[in-house]
């Protein structure tokens, strides 16, 4: 642990790297006009597969258990016994699924993005149902990979460049929130990422680390699929309808395919953060 000066210090400039943008951000959310379009959010890029049984309300809660379905079974594998550690990952998902439903409510009333009522029902606090299963359902597949890699590999090949790895993230995701600190989702996203990020090079040694780096990569495939879904890219319209003024997708010139591109920053802070949470949980023990 840091000594008490270097703690005073470390809180001061994460309150200047961090604080001060969010602080800016959170403003630029109460005084800012969206404007946001639904009708026009719903036109994207499509892939030439169509997956026309989708064309229901039930289809966000559909794509919920397909994310899950393997992952659940597989719990119960011999070696990794991942239902055994269901009272250390519950408790994590849903402390995290707690502060991004708050975000989630509130950036859904503010314009930044919003829901098709053509493929969603039971809508609670203005957020449908399917979307709180996300934070459930997504997590707990994510885990699930990074439980097996822990288990079935016992080399870690990255272990060795986490500082290198670490730090140039870190960076990489002050640049691009710092640069685009007033697209609010994009800001949000990468800011608290390397937030996260910094906590961890500083208080948490690399037991796992550099194995959840591997573990996202894997996940990105699945999860650029489901999320392919979720915007659009195999279905008449998008489940979610993003407002791209307020993310890469204005900077960058588009998307990738269908999917905003911080939606992959979104999904390491959200996953890296269960993940911090179900492991500190499980030291415990």
């Amino acid at each position: 642990m840091p000594k008490i000066n270097q703690s005073k210090t470390i809180i001061w400039v994460a309150l200047l790297l961090f604080g001060l943008p969010l602080c800016w951000v959170a403003w630029l959310l109460m005084s800012t006009e969206f404007n946001f379009d639904p009708e026009a959010a719903k036109s994207v890029n499509k892939i030439g597969l169509n997956l026309a049984f989708g064309e229901t309300k039930w289809w966000y809660l559909m794509i919920n258990l397909g994310s899950v379905f393997f992952p659940f079974v597989l719990s119960f594998d011999k070696k990794v016994h991942f239902y055994k550690k269901w009272k250390y990952l519950f408790p994590a998902i849903t402390a995290v699924a707690l502060f991004f439903v708050i975000w989630d409510i509130f950036f859904t009333q503010m314009g930044v993005w919003g829901f098709n009522d053509r493929y969603v029902n039971f809508m609670i606090f203005g957020i449908p149902l399917g979307e709180w299963l996300f934070f459930i359902t997504v997590p707990y597949a994510c885990v699930f990979v990074h439980e097996c890699l822990l288990c079935y590999f016992s080399h870690d090949p990255l272990k060795k460049y986490d500082k290198i790895i670490s730090t140039t993230l870190i960076i990489v995701f002050l640049v691009i929130g710092l640069s685009n600190i007033l697209k609010v989702y994009t800001a949000w996203t990468f800011l608290l990422s390397a937030g996260l990020l910094a906590f961890h090079q500083l208080y948490i040694s690399n037991t796992y680390r550099t194995r959840f780096y591997i573990a996202y990569a894997i996940c990105l495939i699945p999860f650029a699929f489901i999320n392919g879904i979720l915007t659009g890219a195999f279905n008449k319209e998008p489940v979610v309808l993003y407002n791209d003024t307020h993310n890469l997708s204005s900077a960058l010139g588009g998307r990738f395919i269908s999917i905003p591109y911080d939606d992959f920053g979104y999904g390491f802070l959200m996953i890296l953060l269960t993940v911090t949470l179900y492991e500190a949980f499980r030291s415990r023990k």
